[in-house]
């Protein structure tokens, strides 16, 4: 919905509303409805987004499972034509996170023919987070209704509230980049798993994938890390944080080229740096069910340097099956990478 006078009364209406009107404020209501027949038309637009709020979507990219189905074991839960469109049909924000007063929930950018939407939502009763996720191999693209804007990484899940005093994104898991609209008086504050990052006006990347130290990548402004055992650490842009331990930070600066390598995911890439082949791997298996197995431990040594589709683990195994001697072959338990004899 279009950010406009008419469309932010449709809003405040609601948010009155939801606390109850006094005859006096319904006929107040009612005096703006009759007095335009846009007015009339942005309430109702109002109350549908609120209707459907559970089921907006903001994908970017999603999976192609159909290209899965000839490598994937049968148990492996790979979904069927039908079964994909049916699950990508209710990608539910579920309730989580009770809170205060009069909090304003960040509602998810629909990304379909009419563009971006973005909407408020305010109540006098105990609020929710709104919970957004993404599958193995989605991309998700959300506006917040302060204008930031997350973009989601592959198998990840987001809690986001805001209220009067401060932004909360809560990164359960995975990946989020976060490009924050400035608001100096209300902090956007991304909780991870051991820390937290602080910001005003940046943007940024935050990594808690599992198995993976936790990072932190400022691309512009600046950021405060906060390790929940340790002291504040103020990261500017073109540098990577990594945890060590829980309160013990690896910091690095980035070259504009290593920082867009570092971001590629945003456009369903994945680089490696004379990465060994083992850790290849596993950065693959992040975007899909479809495994590659190498039986011989010197090829996993090998390392491997390059840009490459994540959603094509075919095609990372043909490009490394010809720079070692070795065949991939689809065997129906995934793929298997084999010396040639």
């Amino acid at each position: 919905m279009n950010e406009n006078p008419i469309n932010r009364a449709a809003f405040d209406w609601l948010v009155r509303g939801d606390a109850g009107l006094n005859p006096a404020q319904q006929a107040e209501l009612q005096a703006w409805l009759d007095a335009d027949p846009r007015h009339y038309g942005a309430y109702m637009r109002a109350k549908a987004v609120f209707a459907q709020g559970r089921r907006i979507k903001a994908f970017s990219h999603s999976p192609d499972p159909d290209s899965w189905m000839a490598y994937a074991r049968p148990d492996d839960g790979v979904a069927l034509a039908g079964d994909e469109a049916h699950a990508a049909a209710d990608p539910s924000p579920r309730p989580a996170l009770p809170v205060a007063r009069r909090a304003v929930l960040g509602l998810a950018g629909s990304v379909v023919v009419a563009g971006v939407a973005a909407a408020l939502f305010g109540t006098s009763q105990p609020a929710h987070a709104l919970t957004f996720q993404t599958r193995r191999g989605e991309r998700r693209d959300i506006v917040l209704t302060d204008g930031s804007r997350v973009a989601l990484n592959t198998d990840s899940e987001l809690r986001v509230l805001f209220d009067d005093r401060r932004r909360v994104v809560q990164l359960v898991r995975g990946e989020a980049l976060c490009t924050v609209s400035p608001d100096r008086a209300r902090p956007f504050i991304v909780d991870a798993a051991g820390f937290k990052v602080r910001a005003e006006a940046a943007s940024f990347a935050v990594q808690a994938v599992h198995g993976a130290p936790p990072q932190v990548i400022v691309k512009q402004g600046a950021v405060d890390v906060i390790p929940d055992h340790s002291t504040s650490v103020k990261v500017v842009a073109n540098t990577k944080v990594t945890f060590v331990t829980d309160s013990n930070l690896s910091g690095a600066v980035l070259s504009p080229e290593q920082l867009d390598r570092e971001l590629l995911w945003r456009e369903g890439k994945i680089a490696f740096d004379d990465t060994p082949l083992r850790s290849a791997i596993v950065a693959f298996d992040r975007y899909g069910p479809v495994h590659i197995r190498v039986d011989d431990p010197e090829l996993l040594d090998q390392t491997v340097t390059g840009v490459f589709a994540s959603d094509d683990p075919m095609g990372f195994a043909r490009v490394v099956g010809e720079l070692f001697d070795a065949r991939a072959v689809p065997d129906g338990q995934g793929i298997a990478l084999r010396r040639s004899r």
